[in-house]
């Protein structure tokens, strides 16, 4: 995240939206010791025998690893 330089004055509505992109990038950020669910986004993995990327999805309750 790169924020813009603060302006040589205190301007109240700079500082709003400074802190609204701060809390913003907070939220979109993976928490540690947290559950992490990703939605409709994919969940890639990198096989440690193989070095291939893999995504993982899961259907019926079927898990499937997709070549990405």
């Amino acid at each position: 995240m790169k924020l813009r330089p603060p302006g040589p004055t205190y301007d109240r509505q700079q500082e709003a939206d400074r802190i609204r992109q701060i809390e913003q990038a907070d939220r979109e950020n993976h928490k540690r010791g947290k559950d992490l669910e990703v939605g409709s986004a994919r969940l890639i993995v990198r096989d440690t025998a193989t070095g291939a990327r893999v995504s993982i999805r899961v259907t019926n309750g079927a898990i499937f690893f997709d070549p990405v």
